[in-house]
């Protein structure tokens, strides 16, 4: 979901990555699958991932003092999206070292515009003639789109195609992040805003975006992860997908999925069984408990970006059942984001390569800047054996190895981690808003009332002798899902706003998930 020179799969330069592709695309590749020898047997029967009420859902009550923290948070990253934007079209910049726009970021940032009125940033007349600036610019400049989907990077000045590296692509998780926000913006701020965000919308053809993965994968068709132009001088013409889909259940695959069954027009809306066909992976943690896990990003971002928009927190266990006749574990998918919330929590504190940014209070592998460039460290469950399941087409045989990234910690993984456990993401937050440097200013926390935009993007305190190391830069798909799942965590604002909408309530009933 961030930029990369990586073409779709290499290790980042100075822009950040599209981010699932290099994982995704890691375990699909020819060799890179070994069957599992030792993992714990698959409990007899289907395995269900419920939390059965034992734990409190969001809207959470909070302190005061908790709420003031999580208020100066918001408000810092709230400021990116409001300032750090081009003057031309309104769209927030990638990150604060760049000039070019990534469509996810901006999907945030329209989701944060009710946030800022809400919390008395902004007005509401000042939030809508930004949400109108963006939108006009983006459907004014038709060159940004295939099939109604659009590019992942845009020029700031245009909203024309724009590349970065080796990447001119139509991306599809980057559309559903910006069609999600597009919907937000729309259902708060109603009259032209609205009729913009449903118009580009229901011009989305997602059906164009479906392949048949090849043999060791779900049967049927899944979303590519993309497009790419045979010329760059003819963004809209001649091309081909990108040979690598979404075909598993981390959080981008789920809501990408879901944007294409709820496509309000019917010619290019998504089968639901595409949604129940995503496979399921199982694993456990002795603390923990089972869970679905993804294999090829341990990253903890891959288990809260559906969480910033779809209101997983109040529509229960789903029934794959109803759907599918693939072998599917029923999930209640935010007790599952809260346990690999958990895991990651478990796995700093067991700290095996005795890393000195990692503990108690220092948690939360996902992608972020890191001291020689773009990282994606992640931990991983103990896989459970799936013997009476069909590998490939149920499960993936794909062995990960924890990527502990030097132990740099990003803020964000346990700022958007307030949405599943608010105690332990806030113990965390308060440890990184202390750190300090050697003179006692703030390590990691840029004030707002001073100009910051609140956390930086990430941190590594760095061993014996060694000075700690600070991100230099904002990233706004880093910032969004922190201001969205915090305020979802306070007042479920994003969650009303996106399930109000028709298209989105009439996806929810083809799954059966409301």
């Amino acid at each position: 979901m961030k930029p990369f020179t990586r073409a779709i799969f290499q290790p980042r330069r100075t822009l950040p990555p599209f981010r699932l592709l290099a994982a995704v695309v890691i375990g699909l590749l020819p060799g890179a699958c070994a069957a599992s020898q030792d993992a714990p047997p698959f409990p007899q029967g289907p395995l269900t991932i419920t939390d059965q009420g034992r734990h409190p859902r969001p809207p959470f009550e909070l302190d005061p003092t908790d709420a003031q923290l999580l208020d100066e948070i918001q408000r810092g990253s709230f400021r990116l999206f409001w300032d750090a934007v081009s003057p031309d079209t309104g769209m927030v910049y990638d990150r604060t070292s760049s000039d070019v726009v990534s469509v996810a970021g901006v999907g945030f940032q329209l989701a944060a515009l009710p946030i800022g009125v809400e919390r008395g940033w902004i007005t509401r007349a000042e939030g809508m003639r930004r949400a109108l600036q963006i939108l006009r610019s983006l459907e004014a400049e038709p060159s940004n789109r295939k099939a109604g989907l659009f590019y992942h990077f845009l020029e700031p000045h245009d909203a024309s195609p724009r590349r970065v590296g080796a990447e001119l692509v139509v991306s599809t998780i980057d559309s559903a992040v910006l069609f999600s926000g597009m919907l937000c913006a729309g259902r708060y701020f109603e009259g032209e805003v609205r009729e913009i965000a449903d118009r580009l919308y229901a011009d989305a053809d997602w059906t164009f975006f479906l392949q048949d993965p090849g043999p060791d994968a779900p049967p049927g068709e899944f979303v590519s992860l993309g497009w790419r132009p045979s010329e760059d001088a003819e963004p809209t013409g001649p091309g081909a997908l990108i040979p690598y889909s979404w075909i598993d259940s981390g959080d981008e695959h789920r809501l990408v999925t879901f944007m294409g069954i709820a496509a309000p027009n019917p010619e290019h809306r998504l089968p639901p069984q595409t949604y129940f066909n995503l496979r399921r992976q199982l694993g456990q943690h002795e603390l923990v408990g089972e869970m679905v896990w993804f294999p090829y990003s341990g990253a903890l971002f891959t288990a809260f970006f559906a969480h910033c928009f779809m209101d997983y927190a109040h529509m229960g266990t789903d029934n794959p059942g109803e759907l599918t006749d693939l072998p599917r574990s029923p999930v209640d998918w935010w007790e599952n984001s809260r346990r690999i919330v958990q895991l990651h929590r478990a796995r700093a504190r067991e700290n095996p390569e005795n890393l000195p940014t990692l503990g108690e209070h220092a948690w939360g592998l996902t992608a972020c800047d890191g001291p020689d460039g773009y990282l994606v460290p992640g931990v991983y469950p103990e896989r459970l054996d799936q013997p009476e399941l069909e590998p490939g087409r149920d499960y993936s045989t794909y062995r990960p190895s924890p990527q502990w990234g030097g132990g740099t910690v990003a803020p964000y993984g346990a700022g958007a981690s307030v949405m599943f456990d608010p105690e332990g993401a806030l113990e965390a937050l308060r440890f990184y808003r202390g750190l300090t440097r050697a003179d006692g200013a703030p390590l990691v926390w840029r004030d707002p009332a001073a100009g910051g935009y609140g956390f930086a993007d990430s941190f590594n305190l760095g061993g014996p002798g060694e000075a700690p190391w600070v991100a230099a830069d904002d990233v706004a798909i880093d910032h969004g899902p922190m201001l969205l799942g915090i305020e979802n965590a306070r007042s479920g604002l994003l969650w009303k706003l996106f399930s109000s909408h028709p298209s989105v309530r009439a996806g929810e009933r083809r799954l059966r998930l409301r």
